[in-house]
């Protein structure tokens, strides 16, 4: 009698197997290509991914669920800043050191009794007196510095998508997703160059360190929401994926919109 029980068992875990296997099945599909993010506020960068897709499809195939694990490559493009230094004359005639700052769209200045508070900027044709500070008048320049800094992120990004395919021809497909994506940094480069000209002579220097860095203020943790279309023909994959970073990129800022990325891979489905 026992036995009949463990016979009936086994044979029902069979039956309940070979379901199974017929109304889902996994793949994995291996992909590499390029990206391009646009942070807020800065120039966009390009750069890498590479991973695989794994999915599992129920049914007839129309509806999947998509995850796996990316190498993903995120950054800023390069930032230009100028910094004009020398001595001007206050309201009271008296000699201070002044600062003229300008980058792309801005122009500002600032000086001994203001520091790191811009005393005014110049946007769209008009130029505008801000709170305190003065425009610098009869300033005599003692050097110039132009700046430039550029940053790259690097991540491994893993997503958690449902996904719809439809078959439109004999070896041809069509699919799109969407949901959300959980990632975390693991490396990656900032630079920082300076070249300056002034009474003393030419000097430059140039520097790189890692943006997660013991002392550094990014964020590792990043999220946010993805979606993806692509097409299949005899197995191999062409996608594009969108994503919407909503984390923090520095540890003290705010949960938001923080950058779009645009990618596009190629791949094999096995």
């Amino acid at each position: 009698m026992m036995m009949k029980k463990i016979i009936s068992c086994v044979m029902l875990m069979m039956m309940l197997m070979c379901v199974t296997e017929v109304s889902a099945q996994w793949s994995v599909t291996p992909e590499a290509g390029m990206n391009v993010t646009k942070y807020k506020n800065s120039p966009a960068a390009v750069g890498f991914k590479a991973g695989a897709a794994v999915s599992y499809t129920f049914g007839s195939g129309l509806f999947s669920l998509q995850s796996g694990l990316y190498y993903v490559q995120r950054g800023t493009g390069k930032s230009f800043f100028g910094t004009a230094y020398g001595k001007g004359v206050d309201k009271d005639g008296k000699e201070q050191d002044r600062y003229l700052y300008f980058a792309p769209e801005y122009l500002g200045y600032g000086g001994s009794g203001d520091w790191g508070s811009y005393g005014g900027y110049f946007g769209y044709g008009t130029y505008q007196n801000g709170i305190s500070g003065f425009f610098p008048q009869d300033m005599r320049i003692e050097g110039i510095r132009l700046s430039e800094s550029s940053c790259r992120r690097d991540y491994l990004q893993l997503p958690v998508l449902a996904r719809f395919n439809w078959k439109i021809g004999k070896d041809v497909k069509l699919h799109v997703a969407a949901g959300p994506y959980l990632a975390y940094g693991i490396s990656g480069k900032k630079k920082y160059t300076w070249r300056e000209i002034s009474e003393k002579g030419y000097l430059s220097n140039a520097d790189s360190w890692s943006p997660f860095g013991k002392n550094s203020s990014y964020e590792r943790f990043d999220w946010g929401f993805m979606l993806n279309a692509g097409i299949e023909v005899k197995r191999f994959t062409l996608n594009v994926s969108y994503d919407m970073g909503l984390g923090k990129e520095y540890k003290y800022d705010d949960i938001g919109l923080k950058y779009h990325t645009v990618s596009f891979t190629v791949g094999y489905r096995f």
